[in-house]
């Protein structure tokens, strides 16, 4: 009876986790003041539902033709960037989905009855690891169309209860998210960055460690320390996870390995 009750318990705790890192986001969504602070805690609700990263992004305004752009996201490295640049959202039947779908969906069940280019465009993100995604489509009211796309480094099935609680709190991530951004955007400044600030932070979304950003630019780890420091007070942010995200939306996260 003991045993029974716990391997009952450890099958629930992911669940319970999960459930808590939901709960913390929507109670930190309202009080977040940063599209960075937002996203850090969305990731957090996120990874504990099992996915390692996410993109929000537009699909269409009415009147005004269909082209996908992203918003904001983390973790996406080099999987977002060769995303972006083979325009593979003019094939991905994910995003083709988001206009008719009502409610949260799992890349297996579109890439089942998905035409070849179709196909082909979840080979290519089994190839950066991304290997399952759930998106949630989010329709505003006055007719826009976008997505949230939540991706595990697993090709696993998700159930009713983990859809739900991402289905509403990427609804949230997006709405405010937005809102956030577009505050930002009104305030923003040139935050200066250095070139060798830009290579050091381009590194960091890349998921490199102080060491081998130093091994990469030919520079010491205390010298790659002191200019992430620079950069963090440059771009008004107090964590380090938090500098890619903020770099990116002041249009300063640039491909730096040429």
């Amino acid at each position: 009876m003991v045993s029974d009750r716990a391997e009952s318990t450890a099958q629930n705790a992911p669940l319970v986790d999960a459930d808590r890192a939901a709960l913390d986001f929507f109670r930190e969504a309202t009080n977040a003041t940063t599209l960075a602070a937002l996203t850090e805690s969305f990731a957090r609700a996120a990874g504990a539902a099992g996915f390692s990263r996410g993109t929000c992004y537009h699909v269409a305004t009415p009147g005004q033709p269909v082209a996908m752009r992203q918003l904001f996201g983390w973790n996406l490295g080099g999987w977002g960037r060769h995303y972006a640049e083979s325009k593979l959202s003019r094939y991905d039947p994910a995003v083709q989905a988001v206009f008719t779908s009502p409610s949260a969906f799992t890349w297996r069940e579109i890439e089942e009855r998905a035409p070849k280019s179709g196909k082909q465009v979840f080979e290519q993100a089994r190839a950066f690891n991304a290997r399952g995604g759930l998106v949630v489509p989010i329709h505003g009211p006055l007719g826009d169309v976008m997505g949230v796309t939540l991706i595990s480094e697993n090709d696993q099935e998700f159930d009713h209860h983990t859809r739900m609680n991402m289905q509403v709190a990427a609804t949230i991530f997006a709405s405010r998210g937005l809102a956030l951004s577009e505050i930002e955007r009104e305030v923003s400044t040139d935050p200066g960055l250095s070139r060798r600030e830009i290579q050091c932070v381009f590194w960091i979304n890349e998921g490199k460690t102080d060491w081998e950003i130093g091994r990469i630019l030919g520079i010491s780890e205390d010298t790659v320390a002191f200019h992430l420091k620079n950069a963090k007070t440059k771009l008004g942010v107090a964590r380090r996870s938090q500098i890619p995200i903020a770099a990116w939306l002041r249009g300063v996260l640039l491909d730096e390995r040429a």
